[in-house]
């Protein structure tokens, strides 16, 4: 079984899991571990091999020690690399990391030192809707640890109100709460059946946009509808697109809208201030008087960023459906057309990502009107962190019934698309804001003791004046658990209960006890990030070890060294 020694250790500041290799053939374990590192250094700090060992440092410990059973039966030749790399993909990372969104939030936090702990699962992963439970469980993180530490999925957090995930899955809700808030919005209703369109045809304004009021990806969306005939179609595609996956009746409900004229935008609010601006472009092609549309197609999802394969994608493939087809064919085009040189042929109406689309950052062009509108709405929902989809012609100026309107709102939106657009700036700072914002009231204090005191740690700090009689302490000692010395549970592993206690948002200190620097060597320090260490005298003489934690102490990952 993989052994993982927590936090900063006596071989290096990332926690390792070492994994026992039941075979020679390390050159396919090294190439293997080379393509995942090369995804994102938030898989793999680095790396040692030998032919009966790997060293994986890494501050995600659990995607190593899930791929132990995939790295052995490499090394021993029982799969071959294909193999061991599509399920280490599909059975593991994928399973541990939500989305493209998730990578840059958790690298910000080891960026800082913040500790990262898995906040459900921390051994197994659970298989889509197993016991009731779906396998978003496995995907949830805690960030910091003790008091004041977060629980994220992506870029949605514990911070999210859950007023806010309700309205914001059900575009009704959230037409709803826009309109309370006297913001504009173009005319809707819910259509109950096909048969509505005819009776309330003629109250609207032409083009209209049909679409499901769950979420569903920009899936099921009809735009520039003009014809009755067109909105019965439209209806049933929508009808068809809600029944996929099973849902709730209210995902399943079909709205129509007045079609808002302009350009599609996602602006990014975290902790009601207004971040990112991101123009979303449907997919398109451009022709080169030589290819089909087909073939270009195939050529534009040869970018490795439409490679949804890699963990780190920020674009998506674009599919060849029948919307695709029927809208080529509006435009008196076929896949077998060969468009102009330098001509854009657009093969979606709907800039959505999930169907391919591209983004561009117009952060610095948005009115204060809009600004003002969308922070309101995240604030008066108590979203944390709310994408909002704005439609207009004229982002500098507000909206109006002749300029745009909100089409709708999101608590978990795929925040990469806001922070790496394909055209301007590069947002990726903003993952930075994002963690520092959520973790403002994260204080818990972190301390470790190596060796054994006459008196316990947690009475000498008391008596110090260090830990207040109000606070909560969470220790672990060998491999028993206490909270305000009282024992919780005994028979734990030491990863696990480090990982455990990190989750504890009661703790408002927490200490971690080695009995000597075997047990240090053993098990690791625990934390990424060390406000005290704390050494016995006894312990002090072992220079080999101090010399180390005191090259923690210069890296600034400890803050402060004590002899006791």
């Amino acid at each position: 079984m993989a052994k993982t020694v927590q936090g900063l250790n006596l071989d290096s500041p990332f926690t390792t899991v070492k994994i026992k290799l039941e075979g020679k053939d390390i050159g396919q374990v090294t190439n293997l571990l080379d393509k995942i590192a090369s995804f994102h250094p938030i898989f793999i700090k680095e790396y040692s091999i030998s032919p009966e060992e790997i060293y994986i440092r890494s501050k995600l410990p659990a995607i190593w020690r899930e791929s132990e059973v995939y790295i052995q039966n490499l090394s021993s030749g029982k799969i071959k690399y294909d193999t061991a790399l599509e399920l280490i993909l599909e059975k593991v990372i994928t399973k541990r990391v939500k989305s493209m969104s998730t990578i840059p939030i958790l690298h910000a936090a080891h960026d800082k030192n913040i500790e990262t702990s898995l906040a459900v699962l921390d051994k197994s992963v659970v298989e889509g809707y197993q016991l009731g439970y779906s396998n978003m469980f496995n995907r949830y993180y805690v960030l910091g640890c003790g008091k004041g530490s977060q629980i994220t999925g992506s870029i949605a957090s514990s911070k999210d109100a859950a007023i806010a995930q309700k309205i914001q899955r059900d575009k009704w809700s959230t037409n709803t709460v826009i309109e309370r808030l006297g913001l504009p919005l173009p005319k809707w209703q819910i259509l109950d059946s096909i048969d509505d369109i005819e009776k309330i045809w003629d109250e609207y304004e032409k083009p209209v946009v049909i679409k499901p009021t769950g979420l569903t990806g920009g899936k099921g969306v009809t735009v520039n509808l003009d014809t009755v005939e067109q909105a019965k179609s439209a209806f049933k595609r929508a009808k068809e697109q809600a029944g996929i996956q099973i849902r709730s009746p209210w995902q399943t409900k079909i709205m129509i809208q007045e079609q808002v004229q302009g350009e599609d935008y996602r602006l990014l609010v975290i902790n009601g201030k207004l971040e990112i601006v991101t123009k979303r472009i449907p997919a398109f092609v451009i022709g080169d008087n030589k290819h089909t549309i087909e073939q270009l197609i195939e050529e534009m999802n040869k970018d490795p960023r439409r490679d949804v394969s890699n963990p780190t994608h920020t674009l998506k493939p674009i599919i060849i459906d029948q919307p695709l087809k029927d809208l080529l064919k509006k435009n008196s085009l076929t896949l077998d057309s060969i468009p102009e040189k330098d001509s854009k042929i657009y093969v979606r109406n709907i800039a959505s990502m999930s169907q391919g689309g591209i983004t561009q950052d117009f952060t610095d062009n948005v009115s204060k009107e809009i600004k003002l509108l969308v922070e309101s709405i995240a604030q008066s929902i108590h979203a944390f962190t709310l994408g909002v989809d704005v439609m207009c012609l004229d982002l500098s100026k507000p909206l109006t019934k002749d300029n745009g309107a909100i089409l709708e709102v999101n608590t978990m939106p795929e925040a990469y698309l806001n922070l790496y657009p394909v055209l301007g700036e590069q947002r990726g700072y903003v993952a930075t804001t994002f963690v520092e914002e959520l973790l403002k009231e994260n204080s818990c204090k972190k301390y470790v003791v190596v060796g054994q005191s006459t008196n316990d740690l947690a009475t000498i700090l008391r008596r110090r004046r260090k830990i207040s009689k109000e606070e909560n302490v969470g220790e672990l000692i060998e491999d028993r658990y206490y909270i305000n010395g009282i024992q919780i549970n005994e028979d734990l592993e030491r990863w696990n209960a480090t990982e455990a206690i990190k989750c504890n948002a009661l703790l408002d200190v927490i200490i971690l006890h080695h009995r000597d620097w075997n047990a240090v060597k053993e098990s690791g320090l625990g934390f990424d990030h060390i406000n005290t260490l704390y050494i016995t005298k006894d312990m002090k003489d072992e220079k080999e070890y101090i010399k180390i934690v005191k090259k923690y102490r210069r890296m600034k990952l400890i803050d402060n060294i004590k002899y006791i």
